[in-house]
């Protein structure tokens, strides 16, 4: 199958709802990202994440088998360090083949639960590997 997305995807507004209202783990607030990837082998992921007032953590390691689609919870990402709730984060998310994001927000924080969903922001390739 033919590549679909790009190999670098940046997102400027994370930060993990402190509060939750609900059954876990379907209610519990969170930002995420779902990847989708299209190749015939698997898509290795490097999230590295900034923070306002303090270094950059990372590489996050992830995989997304091919031709799946997989939703990765920021609020499972542990290793190097977990990342807080109620802070401010961006993101910047490497893959070695081209792939899709898609950043999602729930707050169930208060009965009346939203979510927001968007794309990222692909970076354009300069050098046109990676479409």
């Amino acid at each position: 199958m033919q590549a679909i997305g790009k190999r670098r995807w940046t997102i400027a507004g994370g930060r993990i709802p402190l509060e939750s209202n609900g059954t876990e783990p379907e209610f519990t607030s969170r930002d995420e990202i779902a990847v989708l990837n299209c190749c015939d082998s698997p898509a290795r992921l490097r999230i590295h994440i900034h923070y306002a007032d303090r270094p950059a953590v990372g590489p996050y390691e992830v995989e997304v088998a091919a031709r799946r689609v997989r939703r990765i919870r920021f609020n499972d990402l542990i290793f190097p360090e977990a990342l807080p709730l109620h802070e401010d984060f961006g993101a910047v998310i490497n893959a070695d083949i081209p792939v899709v994001v898609q950043f999602t927000r729930l707050d169930s924080g208060t009965a009346s639960r939203s979510a927001v969903a968007t794309a990222a922001y692909a970076e354009r390739n300069l050098q046109g590997s990676g479409r």
